[in-house]
């Protein structure tokens, strides 16, 4: 079995989806430290008036290092309407917007405090949106003594990524571990090979497409992706990937 692991980010871009399609079973983890400027908050979509991208948040209540994410609360609903009105106003003129609006808009008011359930609730649609069948794990308890043990001092804190993805891959009886390209620098192959897993990651091959004829800018939000491809041209681009 393939599987992959990573937090559960907030519309994330289209190699994230790549990442779930590679994978056998999706792990969307929580019981790791909240990261104030990481993906799990934001994202990127398109400005039509300006021509440049601009970020979408999710605020969250006391942000802390120290919290793991399971933890982090979203502060309130005030924020969806304003987020939706800019979604609408920036992709109306967009070639998929009536197909793909009501779909965002459905992600969008998701009825939960929980900045990882909100999340990993927003992928799991949008997964099914796009007929991608990977079983996809949002609650895991069962890696809690896991993480007690992963406490210990006298591992070095290099390892202790590379320990907890071996140990989780153990668990689910999995022999191949699928990561993020940006993972290549942070993940060694021989030292996963010791431990009798294959490690790949995923390469996201060059890609474009119209954007209000403007000049493309890669690796926005995947709300950017299917507003202007759809759901038939954005399942295309999902398997435009490699893994290396």
């Amino acid at each position: 079995m393939k599987i992959g692991i990573m937090q559960a980010y907030f519309f994330p871009y289209i190699g994230y989806f790549q990442l779930i399609d590679a994978s056998d079973e999706f792990i969307l983890y929580e019981h790791v430290a909240f990261r104030k400027k990481s993906w799990i908050t934001k994202n990127r979509i398109l400005d039509k008036g300006r021509k440049l991208p601009i970020e979408i948040k999710i605020p969250v209540i006391k942000k802390c290092s120290y919290k793991t994410i399971s933890e982090i609360e979203i502060n309130g609903t005030y924020w969806k309407r304003p987020l939706l009105k800019s979604i609408y106003f920036n992709y109306k003129k967009a070639a998929y917007f009536k197909e793909v609006y009501p779909l965002i808009e459905k992600c969008i008011q998701t009825d939960t405090s929980s900045l990882h359930d909100y999340n990993s609730a927003i992928i799991k649609e949008i997964c099914n949106y796009l007929d991608l069948k990977t079983k996809i794990k949002s609650k895991n308890e069962t890696f809690l003594k896991l993480e007690a043990s992963l406490l210990n001092d006298e591992i070095i804190k290099q390892e202790v990524k590379s320990l907890r993805i071996i140990e989780i891959c153990r668990q689910q009886k999995a022999h191949t571990y699928i990561n993020a390209a940006g993972g290549i620098e942070l993940y060694d192959k021989a030292y996963f090979k010791k431990n009798n897993l294959s490690l790949f990651f995923i390469n996201t091959k060059e890609y474009s497409y119209n954007q209000f004829n403007m000049e493309f800018a890669p690796h926005l939000s995947i709300i950017d992706v299917l507003m202007h491809n759809g759901k038939d041209g954005t399942k295309k681009l999902i398997k435009n990937y490699s893994l290396i």
